[in-house]
């Protein structure tokens, strides 16, 4: 206990390493205040995008007479959600926000999704303070911080050799200094976690021992690669450098070079080129036969295909089909785009096995359903909910049928699919090898060690 307490009074007699715990405690608790307030945001976006179509529909039954189907269908622009798990108050990761709440209607689908000012998710490298900034890049240096001189300190201070004299002693005591950092610098991130889970209301099931034995794998990684730094017997400075060194390649260097490979290899301007043609498909649409349109429109749309012929006057049926029609034209590059996209992010998982820190990264997106995959996800509900909302259009439309206040009440409306992550416990026990084998060789190593 005498020397329990002997070390706890060297750990926090350093100023360094009290200042350092500080701000580590103090860059926790602002990520996650930060991030609740973001996600609140989020959630209170969604829910006005909600209300005010509410009351928008409201309007619409207030009125003498009742709009007509195409005019209804242009106009009513329904609000999607994208349903992000509370984690993601902690792990921004790739979600763009202004994409959380996007408003649809039953015109050209993927103008609307791509004809718009959004933050590229596939371009963004670092976003707001969250607590995945804070385990991912602060965390290890607070670790190196603490652990990375211990031994040259003790040579320092002359007491490495006297300790090599005695049986275990340097072995054991080194032992348990980096055990009680390990236990502190736990016991904060624990203490960040349980904070983050009762300010958000997050449940303590599964997912959250996951995160937690996540971060816990993580930081037996940056310990047990300190002390193998440690145990080539160098001074302070050349291990606090080399540690840091480290630092750079595997949380900047790596990641950064991996980014930039797939930028290279993935590049894609569809986006932009899907919005050139669509909006030229649209454009072109107007001068062509407006009979053929609809005929070839309906080949796809067949349980329409029983609607009157086109009139000389303006249609509505025709301009929604020319619609549909400009979406059929892009839909090959929509598809590439979209295969393009799920490549990257394949690739993508696949090198971060290079990086602890970007393999880190990677999955508390994926658990907090952050990442491109759950992007893309979104966006097929939308996709699927576009479909029911035209087909619900096309009814009155194509059929000349009256709307009536009920069809304004029954309008369909957007339900968000929980999006489940994938369960990580796979890459926990991959990881847990890893961290094993490095832990193995940091200790062999030090018990190699001679005093100097």
């Amino acid at each position: 206990m005498l020397l329990f307490k002997l070390e706890c009074k060297r750990l926090f007699a350093g100023t360094i390493n009290k200042l350092v715990l500080v701000l580590f405690i103090i860059s926790g608790v602002f990520a996650i205040y930060q991030g609740a307030l973001g996600y609140k945001s989020v959630r209170i976006d969604q829910y006005k995008s909600m209300v005010v179509f509410q009351k928008e529909r409201e309007h619409v039954n207030s009125r003498e007479t009742l709009p007509a189907p195409g005019s209804l269908a242009y106009y009513a622009s329904s609000p999607t959600e994208w349903k992000l798990s509370p984690w993601a108050a902690l792990f921004v990761g790739e979600t763009p926000s202004s994409m959380v709440a996007t408003k649809i209607r039953a015109t050209a689908l993927q103008s609307q999704i791509f004809n718009r000012e959004i933050v590229n998710p596939a371009q963004q490298r670092a976003g707001g303070l969250d607590l995945g900034f804070v385990l991912v890049y602060f965390l290890p240096l607070v670790i190196g911080i603490l652990t990375v001189t211990l031994i040259s300190d003790e040579q320092h201070a002359g007491r490495w050799r006297l300790l090599n004299a005695l049986p275990n002693s340097a072995f054991g005591l080194l032992a348990k200094q980096i055990a009680l950092r390990f236990v502190v610098i736990w016991l904060l991130v624990v203490t960040l976690l349980l904070s983050a889970a009762l300010i958000l209301s997050l449940p303590f099931d599964g997912l959250f021992w996951i995160v937690l034995g996540a971060t816990s794998l993580y930081m037996v990684f940056w310990f047990a690669l300190a002390t193998l730094i440690m145990s080539f017997g160098k001074n302070s400075v050349v291990n606090s450098l080399a540690y840091l060194s480290s630092w750079v390649v595997l949380a900047l260097l790596i990641p950064g070079a991996v980014h930039l490979y797939l930028s290279g290899q993935y590049q894609s301007d569809a986006p932009l080129e899907i919005t050139l043609q669509q909006r030229m498909t649209l454009n072109d649409g107007w001068d062509k036969d407006k009979q053929a349109t609809l005929d070839e429109f309906l080949t796809y749309e067949t349980p329409w295909q029983n609607t009157a012929p086109l009139g000389e006057a303006f249609d509505w049926k025709w301009y929604y089909a020319q619609q549909h029609m400009s979406d059929l034209a892009v839909q090959t590059l929509v598809e590439a785009h979209i295969q393009n996209n799920q490549a990257r992010q394949a690739r993508l998982q696949t090198l971060s096995v290079l990086s602890p820190a970007l393999f880190f990264q990677l999955s508390l997106n994926e658990l907090a359903h952050t990442s491109s995959g759950y992007q893309l996800k979104y966006q097929q509900q939308v996709a699927d909910y576009h479909r029911a909302m035209r087909h619900f259009f096309y009814d009155f439309m194509f059929f000349d049928k009256p709307v009536t206040r009920q069809d304004v009440e029954d309008f369909p409306l957007f339900k968000a699919q929980a999006m489940e992550a994938a369960s990580g416990l796979w890459k926990l026990l991959i990881s847990a090898l890893f961290v094993l084998a490095i832990s193995v060789l940091s200790v062999v190593r030090i018990r190699q060690l001679k005093p100097l």
